[in-house]
């Protein structure tokens, strides 16, 4: 019998010229202690970038609110070093968390964020869940 060599990660086709037509802030998010025994965030490192936006399916939303992190939906931008789940991506008014950050394919051209969305942007927003 003949041995295979498994297939462990996938290949993700990347972003076709002018697909990166959507305009985003990534901004890092750190929590600060209040007076009241809440937090305060402060928020550093922001900076635009052009991106994909993408809505996930409702079987992808359905498995992974199971796990208790709702993916909501994905933003495909270009290769960052150092962008991580402490970033949030603002995007027409709207805050979603960053959950997870995958390098499309190992090559550092694309970065595709697996994101939360947590509602609108509002100053002085209080610490989410």
């Amino acid at each position: 019998m003949k041995n295979r060599q498994s297939q462990t990660s996938i290949d993700y086709q990347l972003p076709e010229p002018g697909e990166l037509n959507r305009r985003v802030l990534l901004r890092q998010r750190t929590d600060i202690p209040a007076d009241d025994y809440g937090n305060t965030p402060e928020y550093q490192n922001s900076q635009h970038a052009w991106a994909k936006v993408r809505q996930v399916s409702a079987t992808v939303l359905h498995e992974s609110a199971q796990t208790d992190s709702a993916i909501t939906h994905y933003f495909t931008v270009r290769y960052r070093a150092g962008l991580t789940s402490d970033y949030e991506v603002v995007y027409s008014g709207r805050v979603y968390a960053i959950r997870r950050c995958r390098d499309l394919n190992m090559a550092r051209r694309y970065l595709l964020l697996e994101c939360e969305e947590l509602g609108a942007e509002t100053p002085g927003d209080t610490l989410y869940g």
